[in-house]
């Protein structure tokens, strides 16, 4: 085996430490990919507690969901219906619309378990779309419709 002085040992031993700083930092060099991409309204793993909107709310009572609404309407869609469509409510990253009125959003608190601040998010209906303001990025609602996630909503007549 060859023998190497301590000076030349030395050398390797900081070429090596600085191979492994790089390596372990690869990730930070690389192009990170856009931090916008799609997400879910509330994930698999999130457990829901209520959702306000309103003064209009659907809560968990016990092991079922219950709508707890300011009219005595009977609504078209069930606690559970409302509950999936949630579930199954995804943002895609938008740009920002060129005009919106602030007045017209319509404003949703999600409380989840473990959490001290419910998720709010601004919902604005623009002609068959529906646009969402959430941690001040723009998405589009799909998989979902705006009555579906509200059933006591109703538009006003201008």
């Amino acid at each position: 085996m060859a023998r190497f002085s301590t000076r030349t040992m030395n050398n390797v031993v900081i070429f090596a430490m600085l191979a492994m700083i790089a390596l372990f930092n690869l990730d930070s060099f690389l192009p990170s990919p856009d931090s916008r991409q799609a997400l879910q309204v509330i994930g698999s793993d999130d457990y829901v507690l209520r959702i306000e909107h309103n003064g209009n709310s659907l809560e968990k009572a016990g092991q079922q969901w219950r709508q707890v609404t300011q009219t005595s309407d009977r609504l078209n869609v069930t606690p559970n219906a409302q509950l999936t469509a949630w579930r199954q409510a995804v943002l895609a990253p938008v740009s920002a619309p060129d005009e919106i009125n602030q007045d017209e959003a319509q404003i949703v608190v999600i409380w989840l378990a473990g959490q001290t601040q419910g998720r709010v998010l601004a919902l604005y209906q623009k002609s068959d779309i529906l646009l969402v303001k959430f941690r001040g990025s723009w998405y589009r609602l799909q998989q979902a419709s705006l009555h579906e996630l509200l059933p006591w909503w109703q538009p006003v007549e201008e």
